[in-house]
């Protein structure tokens, strides 16, 4: 299987808008994983400031035994305004190829604004952006069950994870043999550590025979209000607008293909 589109974009691109945190048993856990988990919008989450390390995985093991690996490392920060901020260093996969990728991204609800930083050339490009009410149902807030997977969940209670109190759940989704042309039943599982106080994923899993094996880990986290200057497009970089008709930052996109 090859490794699709959405699943680089997800890997590359989630973490500053995931910084606003989905909410518990949600489908979007955490950026770098395309394929029903990747950049969610939600509420913007104001009054919980923090800063941490970001890291995802996904190793995916092909039928003659190769494996392959992609990676992405980098920083988070989300301010008390909740404006986040992100940059990303991605190893491996398609946009791999000639060695690590960096993505800077920043997340301005105030302002009304996205912008994707390219440090090489200096410049800036700016994107409107669109919050949802707080009435309006993230997505991936509900699962489909008619004619599809058989979705079990548990809760696994409560756990300090990487020093921040988070709320547990595992979620296992079964294909049945024979519902999408499978011989024999298809079953996935997805554990996903919640931090109520920070209202974002601070570590999960997901494992998926179609897909492989990924992870998702904030660390190093910091309550403190971050540096402002984060949030800020730096000073000599030319700001330009997206193309018209390339979406807007914050109406689910299109979102990453589902699970199912």
């Amino acid at each position: 299987m090859k490794l699709t589109k959405h699943i680089v974009i997800g890997l590359v691109a989630g973490a500053a808008v995931l910084a606003q945190g989905p909410p518990p048993g949600g489908r979007g856990f955490g950026p770098g994983f395309g394929r029903g988990m990747g950049p969610h919008l939600g509420k913007v989450v104001t009054g919980a400031p923090y800063s941490a390390d970001v890291s995802s995985t996904r190793v995916e093991t092909l039928s003659d035994g190769n494996k392959i690996q992609q990676t992405m490392t980098g920083k988070i920060a989300r301010d008390s305004e909740g404006r986040t901020y992100s940059i990303e260093t991605s190893t491996g996969g398609p946009l791999g190829q000639t060695g690590p990728t960096t993505r800077i991204s920043i997340f301005d609800p105030v302002a009304g604004y996205a912008y994707e930083l390219n440090q090489t050339t200096k410049t800036a490009t700016r994107r409107a952006i669109h919050v949802p009410s707080s009435t309006a149902v993230p997505p991936g807030a509900h699962v489909r069950n008619g004619g599809g997977p058989q979705v079990v969940k548990a809760e696994l209670g409560t756990s300090t994870i990487n020093g921040v109190v988070a709320q547990g759940t595992k979620t296992t989704r079964t294909i049945p043999a024979g519902a999408i042309g499978n011989a024999n039943a298809i079953v996935s599982t997805t554990e996903t550590w919640y931090s109520a106080d920070l209202h974002t994923v601070v570590s999960s899993t997901h494992s998926d025979p179609r897909a492989g094996q990924m992870s998702y880990s904030l660390t190093n986290i910091e309550r403190s209000e971050p540096s402002v200057a984060l949030f800020q497009v730096p000073a000599g970089y030319a700001v330009t607008d997206a193309p018209k008709g390339r979406g807007q930052f914050g109406h689910a996109g299109p979102p990453p293909p589902p699970l199912e």
